[in-house]
């Protein structure tokens, strides 16, 4: 019965724990730039355990969180990859927020998702494949070492003539 009890107790935490990560992130987007808000909880803690288990019940909650809060008409895509993007991190799984756009008929279409070593993560659906990606955090490391590596090999070049 105790056993019960705490696994009741832990559960109801855990839900008002995701809601008021939902919440905070609403509210820190109207007075910080994205960069900031992804700052503050991008840390990726080096003594968590990855825990598949945990990360998908918080995904959950996070979809529940939105479905009776929604973040605007057009979906809820931002906020619930912010959220997850903080959980993941929080677990020590190493993924990278994006933000993408494609062209429609209507005009453009935006997307938020997050991947890990290149794979979408707790993503319903190949949806995020058909969108350019116009932003990412934490920015690509080995794509800005290389593109510094093409600058500096240019500015010597350039030097030397």
């Amino acid at each position: 019965m105790r056993q019960i009890r705490f696994r009741l107790v832990r559960k109801y935490w855990t839900i008002l724990w995701v809601g008021a990560a939902v919440f905070w992130i609403r509210t820190a987007l109207r007075f910080q730039t994205l960069p900031r808000v992804l700052e503050q909880f991008g840390t990726l803690s080096a003594d968590a355990k990855q825990n598949d288990a945990e990360m998908k019940i918080l995904t959950c909650y996070v979809d529940r969180w939105l479905r009776l809060f929604p973040y605007n008409k057009r979906g809820n895509c931002f906020p619930r990859s912010l959220a997850l993007y903080r959980f993941a991190r929080q677990l020590g799984y190493p993924v990278v927020f994006h933000c993408g756009v494609r062209k429609e008929a209507a005009g453009l279409d935006g997307h938020a998702w997050l991947t890990l070593n290149g794979q979408a993560f707790q993503e319903p659906g190949t949806h995020w494949q058909g969108f350019t990606i116009t932003y990412s955090y934490p920015p690509d490391l080995i794509q800005t070492v290389s593109q510094g590596s093409e600058i500096r090999s240019q500015c010597l070049r350039t030097m030397q003539s």
